[in-house]
């Protein structure tokens, strides 16, 4: 079955979502190349973090803007779909069935998708604080390199501490600890989920696929509800993931696990972050005509 809700949904608002993030990305390690670790300035620290604290409210601005947009649209594309699908099978629609489903679910998904894109804004705020407290700790250490203080942080103490040790001089633990902070922020990886970094446009590209796909299912999903439909099939389009996906692509599926012919859907797509899987409604009839004319 061809996957008609498309591989990657509503692919502008996509990139839309990835450019507002690449752009704020890119302003935010501008900013911080302007701290210079070894002739750190409080200051200027301040102004630094008050520069990023600023972009990032720009930035959840734009989450919720867009959210309020793309799921929508999302949603509404599924349900279209699923709708016209379902019509042509022959489905009528279940009378008992609440209009306001479709715009509890939008709103709940609305509101889940900003939650999910705040929250990483708000890890940007922390690894932007964590930065600078390291920036902190890292010039006083290196202020004090000729008698270290062997209280400070655990991490600079190691970088500069292995320095001393070894006899190096005070430009040599600089470049050290500058070595460290272009690890540790160099690849601009200002997000953090569950202790991950990622670069912020690939972690807006990454949400707004898994969240758009997963609305678009939900809109099945209602759909399905409303004309009473109990079949769908998952789309068949060569996994790249197979040991995720295979197991269910190209299979049809009962949702409510009632059907003597075909097995209960225990989950649906997308199985994985990339996955590019939908579900469709199908029938026993439409499935038989197929088999006739295969």
């Amino acid at each position: 079955m061809a996957n008609i809700l498309g591989r990657i949904p509503l692919r502008d608002r996509v990139r839309e979502l990835e450019r507002i993030y690449g752009v704020i990305e890119r302003e935010i390690a501008r900013t911080l190349a302007l701290m210079d670790i070894g002739n750190y300035k409080e200051l200027k620290a301040i102004e630094i973090q008050e520069k990023i604290d600023g972009l990032v409210k720009m930035l959840n601005r734009a989450a919720i803007k867009w959210s309020k947009k793309a799921v929508p649209e999302a949603y509404e594309r599924g349900y279209a779909v699923a709708k016209t699908r379902l019509e042509i099978l022959g489905a009528q629609k279940d009378e008992e069935f609440s209009a306001k489903t479709h715009t509890q679910t939008i709103k709940y998904e609305t509101d889940k998708t900003m939650d999910v894109l705040i929250r990483a804004n708000q890890s940007i705020k922390m690894n932007v604080a964590t930065f600078i407290y390291l920036a902190r700790a890292a010039a006083k250490g290196l202020s004090q390199f000729q008698a270290f203080d062997m209280r400070d942080e655990e991490f600079i103490d190691e970088l500069l501490g292995d320095a001393l040790r070894a006899g190096g001089t005070r430009g040599e633990a600089m470049r050290t600890v500058r070595e460290y902070f272009k690890d540790r922020f160099g690849d601009a990886q200002f997000i953090n989920i569950n202790g991950r970094n990622y670069q912020m446009r690939k972690y807006a590209d990454l949400v707004a696929k898994v969240r758009l796909r997963t609305v678009q299912t939900e809109a099945v999903l209602n759909s399905c509800k409303e004309y009473d439909n109990d079949l769908v099939q998952v789309s068949d389009h060569g996994s790249e993931f197979i040991d995720i996906c295979l197991e269910y692509e190209g299979n049809v599926y009962s949702l409510s696990g009632k059907s003597t012919t075909y097995p209960y859907l225990p989950e649906y797509p997308p199985y994985h972050p990339r996955c590019q899987h939908s579900i469709l409604p199908t029938s026993e009839v439409a499935l038989e005509v197929r088999r006739a004319n295969a």
